[in-house]
């Protein structure tokens, strides 16, 4: 949860949409204990994205199945049993959340009831966890559908299970957008921590964490202090806290496996705009190819971008403005070797990308520039900075199929 202010501006690194948003799921059960979402408004757009091709073509993404798959047809008539199957697998797992516990902390009889309630799903989850989605998607015969698939998974590396339950997530309301965003989020968890009693110490980064007789007995922090504790709960990424805090002395060979082999979420880039007007005919969520590729360092180019436009009803913004989200992945490597090694080749790289993006939002969104008040560009090295994640990573492990599950 990270997000930075740029004049009236919240420029929100992190939420898009939240899962556990509608009441009848397990994980907003979680979120009312937190006061994550507590007294906020849940926002859940019939369209969840549109994708628009190089030539006009555009396909609304709805969180009406049956709606969806008569759009899909629509385009894609010679691709309809592909999306007869989808359809049916997204309704059937539909309801399938993330356990409330992970399985290690599980007695026997939680196991049980979690099979009972998993028990109708499992033939369908079987069958498409362990497809790669690169596989699956090659199979649709209509280039534009499957640019729209690939635009609501986002890697072709990942399981296709995953295009599965956003499906089956969007169709039950269960991933809306909380008014706020992350700050908002964060903020509301730290103020619950608070009433109960609990004491926030800020800007107090934990450089290890102290153990005597095989248990966690503490934290000591980077100015030399130690709080002592009967239990310590690291909310860092799995890699600082085993190779940093832990000091890698409790590291399984499976652990050490996973840190060698499994892929991680790319790392994003993150452009974002305030703009002094609003765009009422605007998706909230645009997959906008381009032209020409955009070429953002030496091994990544993109033919598409993301697009997020939010008004004032996001919490984000004062009434009469907007702000527009672009991501997009990069190599984490190359930009972080640049800011460190030549600060003002980075400075200017991010200038030139800065501006690039802001040319091709100029064309989709008419007068964008002359309204144009605040500009910001968040690079991969940007994300680790603020939030130290490994390789600036933004939600940890792929799902792919070697590993989902």
């Amino acid at each position: 949860c990270v997000a930075w202010d740029r004049g009236p501006y919240v420029f929100d690194g992190c939420l898009r949409w939240l899962v556990g948003t509608n009441p009848a799921s397990s994980f907003h059960r979680i979120w009312g204990e937190l006061g994550a979402i507590d007294g906020r408004a849940v926002q859940d757009h019939d369209e969840f994205l549109r994708v628009e091709g190089t030539d006009g073509q555009a396909l609304s993404l709805t969180t009406d199945l049956d709606q969806l798959a008569r759009d899909f047809k629509r385009i894609a008539p010679e691709d309809s049993a592909l999306i007869d199957n989808l359809m049916r697998a997204a309704r059937r797992c539909a309801p399938l959340d993330p356990p409330e516990r992970p399985l290690e902390l599980m007695s026997g009889r939680e196991k049980m009831k979690l099979l009972v309630r998993y028990f109708p799903m499992l033939l369908t989850i079987g069958r498409w966890k362990n497809r790669e989605f690169a596989t699956y998607l090659a199979a649709y015969r209509n280039p534009f559908l499957r640019q729209a698939l690939m635009a609501v998974v986002g890697d072709a590396r990942m399981s296709a299970l995953v295009l599965v339950m956003v499906l089956g997530w969007r169709s039950r309301k269960n991933a809306g957008y909380v008014a706020g965003g992350s700050r908002a989020f964060a903020n509301a968890m730290a103020d619950r921590f608070t009433r109960l009693g609990g004491i926030m110490r800020y800007n107090t980064r934990v450089a290890s964490v102290t153990v005597q007789g095989g248990r966690a007995t503490g934290v000591r922090c980077a100015d030399g202090s130690e709080i002592p504790a009967t239990t310590v709960v690291s909310c860092a990424d799995g890699r600082t806290t085993l190779f940093k805090m832990l000091e890698g002395r409790y590291l399984t060979k499976q652990l050490r496996y996973a840190y060698d082999h499994y892929d991680v979420f790319p790392p994003l880039f993150q452009v974002s705009l305030g703009v002094n007007r609003t765009f009422p005919d605007a998706p909230r969520e645009l997959s906008l190819a381009l032209s020409r590729p955009l070429t953002v360092d030496d091994t990544t180019r993109h033919d598409h971008i993301e697009v997020a436009v939010f008004g004032s009803d996001s919490g984000l913004c004062p009434a009469g403005k907007s702000i527009l989200i672009v991501r997009f992945s990069g190599n984490f490597h190359y930009w972080a070797k640049l800011k460190q090694e030549q600060p003002d080749d980075y400075a200017q790289a991010k200038q030139k990308l800065l501006q690039e993006v802001i040319g091709i939002l100029d064309q989709r969104f008419p007068d964008l520039t002359r309204y144009l008040e605040q500009t910001d560009l968040a690079t991969p090295a940007t994300f680790e900075r603020y939030t130290s994640n490994w390789q600036g990573s933004i939600q940890g492990w792929l799902p792919t199929p070697r590993i989902l599950g």
